[in-house]
C-alpha cells in the first residue's frame, strides 16, 4: 500500500485528446500506471497515476494542459472475489469514506492494484496496515 499523487486532467471531449495527453507523457518518458476517464458532453476528466508525478506536472504545465492533483492510496489486493469488499469494509469501519476507486489486475491474475480516493489517506493507511 502506498500514498501517491494522482493528476486529474480536464480536456475538451473531442477525438484525439487522450492521444495528445499520452504523447505528452510518453515524450517525457513517463509511464501511466493507472487511468480512468469520465466524460460529459463538453469535457472529460482523465485521472492518472504516473511513474513520476513531479515530472508529469512540469510537462503538463509546459504543454498548457489544465490539471489538479489529489493524494490517493494505491492498495494491492488478491485478484479474487471478496478482496475489495474486505478493504472497503475496513475503511468503512474506520470512518473513512471512499470517494471513488479504479484499478487494474496484473497479467498473471494473482493481484490487483486499486487506486482509491478517500476522505483521509493517513487514517486509511492505518486502517489497512
Amino acid at each position: 500500500m502506498e500514498k501517491t499523487t494522482q493528476l486529474s486532467v480536464t480536456m475538451e471531449n473531442i477525438p484525439g485528446q487522450l492521444g495528445r495527453l499520452c504523447r505528452i507523457l510518453s515524450q517525457a518518458n513517463l509511464n501511466i500506471r493507472g487511468i480512468t476517464v469520465a466524460d460529459s458532453t463538453d469535457v472529460s476528466t482523465i485521472r492518472l497515476c504516473v511513474s513520476n508525478p513531479t515530472a508529469a506536472k512540469k510537462c503538463l504545465r509546459e504543454a498548457g494542459v489544465h490539471f489538479t492533483t489529489q493524494e490517493v492510496l494505491v492498495v494491492e489486493v488478491d485478484d479474487k472475489p471478496g478482496a475489495l469488499e474486505r478493504v472497503a469494509a475496513r475503511l468503512g469501519d474506520a470512518g473513512v469514506n471512499v470517494q471513488y476507486v479504479y484499478g487494474t489486475g496484473d497479467c498473471a491474475g494473482s493481484k490487483a492494484r486499486m487506486v482509491m480516493r478517500v476522505s483521509d489517506v493517513d487514517l486509511a493507511k492505518q486502517a489497512l496496515a
